[in-house]
């Protein structure tokens, strides 16, 4: 006769901390990264967050858990993974500079900048549905070469026009790149998961405000291009993986 009890496993609050630790330690490090690597809350907030890591891990060897990383090995999984955790990068990044850009380098009101962020929403709501029912007809290969192209042609035209923008411009460019945004985001992470067999810092300081905002603007999307760029790398060898039949979809 089987034992059919719930079996409650004790919630171990010091591991809980040290998590937390690490993940508050890692976000303050980031936040500051402006300030150089030599700012004690860069590279202290560093240590902190691999001390964390290091203690977290011993603890749980100690318990005899099992924090199984061969999920890791799965390079179709990966590939998933990185798409969706560039992009999150990179649309994090636009909240920021875009309302900066639009309201400190445009002069533009905080209502018209905060709209661009309304927008955004607006967008993503909107495609969201239609992407996901697109990979459902279509699969993944098309819908995230189109959406790689569209993202990487919105963040590219953002560093061509970066001391020309307008509002309107600013507008176009950003629904284009949430368009292929939105084609991408959530269905990576869908791929990635079927994979698995459970669930101011440029220009010189003499130069006015604005054309520092924009000249820093233009340096963030020079680095968000490159984010887009491995996502596309990360997408060209998703769709290689597919054709050998090693992409589930």
């Amino acid at each position: 006769m089987s034992d059919n009890k719930a079996h409650r496993d004790h919630f171990n609050f010091s591991e809980y901390l040290l998590i937390v630790l690490a993940l508050v330690a890692l976000t303050l490090a980031v936040n500051n990264l402006s300030s150089g690597f030599a700012s004690p809350l860069v590279w202290g907030g560093l240590l902190v967050t691999v001390i964390s890591l290091v203690i977290f891990f011993k603890l749980a060897k100690q318990e005899g858990k099992a924090h199984n990383i061969s999920v890791l090995k799965n390079t179709s999984f990966n590939l998933g993974l990185l798409i969706y955790t560039f992009l999150q990068f990179i649309q994090i990044s636009l909240t920021f500079v875009i309302p900066n850009l639009a309201q400190l380098g445009l002069k533009t009101s905080a209502l018209t900048s905060g709209m661009l962020l309304l927008l955004d929403s607006l967008l993503s709501a909107f495609f969201g549905p239609v992407t996901g029912r697109l990979l459902d007809s279509q699969g993944f290969k098309k819908l995230f070469l189109i959406g790689s192209f569209l993202a990487m042609a919105g963040i590219l035209l953002y560093i061509i026009f970066a001391q020309k923008l307008s509002i309107a411009l600013i507008v176009i460019f950003h629904v284009m790149f949430m368009t292929g945004f939105s084609m991408m985001y959530n269905n990576s992470m869908t791929i990635g998961l079927q994979q698995l067999e459970v669930m101011h810092i440029a220009g010189s300081p003499y130069q006015g405000q604005s054309k520092q905002v924009v000249m820093g603007s233009q340096a963030a999307f020079i680095v968000l291009f490159i984010f887009i760029l491995l996502i596309f790398a990360c997408v060209l060898r998703l769709i290689k993986r597919d054709k050998q039949g090693l992409v589930k979809n």
